[in-house]
C-alpha cells in the first residue's frame, strides 16, 4: 500500500525561527515559500515547514501535537565535522558524537520545535 514516502512536513509555532534555523544555520536551500509554509531542496524526500496557527487551512488544531514527536535522520560524510559547525552557530548535541554498539557514529540535536535531528556516518 505504502512504498514511498512523499514528504514530510514538520508543524511550527514560530516560522520565522524556524526558518531561519532551517534555512541559516543548517544551511538548507529554500525550495519555495508561501506565506507560513517553506519547503526546501533536497535528494528524495520534501521536508517542509508550515506554521501550525497557518495550517488550521488543512485541519484543526486540535490534532496537531505540541512539537518534539519527530525524529529526522541524516546521513553525512562526518559526524564530528557537523557537530563542531553546528556548536559554531549555537546548536549543541544532546547526544554524541559517540559510536553506538553496532558500529555506527551518531549524534543527536533538536530544532527550535523539539524535533530530534539524528546525524550519522554514511
Amino acid at each position: 500500500m505504502f512504498n514511498k514516502l512523499f514528504g514530510n512536513c514538520l508543524l511550527v509555532n514560530d516560522f520565522e525561527k524556524s526558518l531561519a534555523f532551517y534555512r541559516d544555520v543548517l544551511g538548507l536551500t529554500i525550495n519555495s515559500q508561501d506565506g507560513k509554509f517553506a519547503d526546501f531542496k533536497l535528494k528524495g524526500t520534501s521536508l517542509a515547514i508550515f506554521e501550525k496557527e497557518a495550517a488550521i487551512a488543512m485541519f484543526p488544531k486540535e490534532h496537531m501535537g505540541s512539537g518534539g514527536g519527530v525524529i529526522l535522520a541524516f546521513q553525512v560524510d562526518n559526524v564530528n565535522k557537523i557537530c563542531g559547525e553546528l556548536k559554531a552557530k549555537g546548536v549543541e548535541a544532546f547526544e554524541g558524537p559517540k559510536t553506538t554498539d553496532w558500529g555506527q557514529t551518531v549524534a543527536y540535536f533538536k530544532d527550535p520545535d523539539g524535533n530530534i535531528w539524528e546525524i550519522s556516518k554514511k
